[in-house]
């Protein structure tokens, strides 16, 4: 009995590993290309839906493409409205996958093909220099674990739980079934996987272990402990990040209470169907089309809704703190490329900041002085966030602009330095920075990268008229109306000014040229409603 039990745990323990391998290697190999593809195909609903259930079964995971999604929203990549639609097909994703098991999982000797998947993606992530390869690799050992995990539950589940009554369960009527659905919820927040949980219930109705009914409701918990996923990588997310994750729950829950009150109806048209074209209805074959019908019905229900909610949830979340960034966060770092066009975003806001500070340097203000220490912590956050991305795998082009970023960073760190000397130059020449003012208010106002060449030409302007300024003074250093010292003062005062502006502008049109590179410009309709939502 024990023995059949640690086997049991065993089982599920390989099958939660085998699905956490499948989703990193298909991830890790399908990752600049999903974002490519994302952003040319999910501008129209329908679009959305396909994509979002095509890649839940490519990578296995409706919590890795929610996560990623978010990623999407917070770098502008994807609109709000888009991105509520590839939710929804995660979810009809997650219950193809269930078509999966029930057909084949359960159907076929597994260990026949499961043991040399395992065998040839080791061999490709041993053996194999390519990040993709080695991608594919891993993703082919987590498919062949996740096959011998199902392989040894259904032994477990045989030798295990065959005796205990479950069915009692189904007698308490609605309590019964809203108690299967919080044990499917608690079980799908525990794992982290909610398609284990439904591989888990599916294996439990076929081995004759769970009612149709109650597998059902577990079916139905799973769907809503997806959400703990999404809710939890939002608790420190941006405003874009927390609108999506509570479309997301909103999505799940009233899918879940239709689901629940058409719970019978359902399981009754259901084995009608199969009983007119099969004769003998197969439990697991059953549930799989309830979990598919339920979620493609509450598709069905929030598609004219989807608008309007939206439009909602833009109202929301509008407060964020000075020094809280605006469009990164953890989920932004499941993809790299997403995390770098993020990064670009970021720092270039930053460098907005450090310009509006630049012109605020006259009025020696508490605000003034809290926006210095708004910039420096987010500085931090984003040194932070360089840093953990850096422990990523990262293609050549992706390390390429990684070190571009840090480049900037350090480019952006000088001028912040510099900010309090220049502002003790304002205590001897009340107009010291009047040439600057045009350059200062250019690189705040900036759209990029469109405004870059607006951005070099009044860069050169005014080092023109600085240079101009610097002859002036050696003219009067010569016909000793300022005294040496004096003009050395001014000279060096001049050289912090110049190097102040020269860091700073170099630094805002490299990000703004690196954000051409991150898989092409964002919308202009996307870009609106980014900004607006912010």
């Amino acid at each position: 009995m024990w023995s059949d039990i640690l086997v049991t745990f065993g089982a599920l323990g390989i099958l939660l590993l085998g699905m956490d391998w499948l989703s990193k290697g298909l991830k890790t190999a399908a990752g600049p290309a999903l974002m490519q593809f994302l952003q040319r195909w999910t501008t129209k609903p329908w679009q959305g839906l396909v994509f979002g259930t095509a890649a839940t079964v490519a990578v296995q995971s409706s919590t890795v493409i929610t996560i990623t999604t978010i990623g999407f929203v917070n770098a502008g990549i994807l609109s709000l409205q888009n991105a509520a639609f590839v939710i929804y097909g995660s979810n009809v994703g997650t219950s193809l996958t269930g078509w999966f098991v029930a057909l084949i999982g359960l159907q076929f000797k597994i260990e026949v093909f499961a043991l040399p998947l395992v065998g040839l993606g080791a061999m490709l992530k041993l053996f194999t220099k390519t990040v993709k390869k080695q991608g594919v690799g891993e993703a082919l050992v987590g498919f062949g674990f996740f096959f011998l995990g199902l392989g040894f539950l259904k032994e477990g589940f045989n030798a295990v739980f065959l005796d205990i009554e479950f069915s009692a369960l189904s007698q308490w009527g609605l309590w019964g079934i809203l108690l299967g659905v919080a044990l499917g919820t608690l079980l799908s927040v525990l794992m982290q996987a909610s398609i284990a949980v439904i591989a888990l219930v599916i294996t439990a109705v076929s081995a004759g272990v769970l009612p149709l009914s109650l597998a059902a409701a577990f079916v139905i918990g799973a769907n809503l402990g997806t959400t703990s996923t999404a809710i939890m990588s939002t608790l420190a997310a941006t405003a874009q990040a927390k609108r999506l994750a509570l479309l997301h729950v909103i999505f799940n829950v009233i899918t879940g209470v239709v689901a629940v009150l058409l719970i019978s109806p359902l399981l009754w048209l259901i084995l009608q169907l199969q009983q007119a074209l099969f004769h003998d209805p197969n439990p697991a074959i059953s549930l799989a089309l309830f979990h598919t019908l339920f979620n493609v019905l509450g598709v069905l229900l929030m598609w004219p809704l989807t608008a309007r909610l939206v439009l909602f949830l833009n109202g929301r979340f509008r407060q964020h703190s000075p020094g809280q960034l605006r469009m990164l966060d953890t989920s932004s770092l499941s993809i790299p490329s997403v995390a770098i066009k993020s990064l670009v975003m970021e720092t270039l806001h930053v460098g907005q900041l450090i310009s509006q500070q630049a012109l605020m340097l006259h009025a020696d203000t508490p605000q003034a002085s809290a926006g210095l220490n708004n910039i420096k912590q987010l500085q931090t956050e984003l040194n932070s966030y360089l840093l953990k991305l850096g422990k990523s795998e990262l293609s050549a082009a992706e390390s390429k602009a990684l070190n571009e970023l840090i480049k900037n960073q350090m480019r952006l760190e000088m001028t912040i330095q510099l900010l309090p000397q220049l502002a003790k130059q304002l205590t001897s020449n009340a107009t010291a920075f009047v040439p600057e003012q045009t350059l200062w208010q250019q690189l705040q106002q900036a759209h990029w990268p469109e405004d870059a060449a607006k951005v070099r030409s009044c860069y050169r302007d005014l080092m023109k008229q600085r240079q101009k300024i610097k002859e002036q003074l050696y003219l009067l250093v010569l016909t000793e109306r300022v005294s040496t010292d004096n003009g050395g003062d001014q000279l060096l005062r001049i050289a912090e000014l110049r190097r102040f502006n020269q860091q700073l502008t170099k630094a805002m049109l490299s990000l703004g040229a690196l954000l051409t590179t991150t898989d092409g410009p964002t919308s202009q309709q996307e870009q609106e409603e980014h900004s607006h939502a912010s």
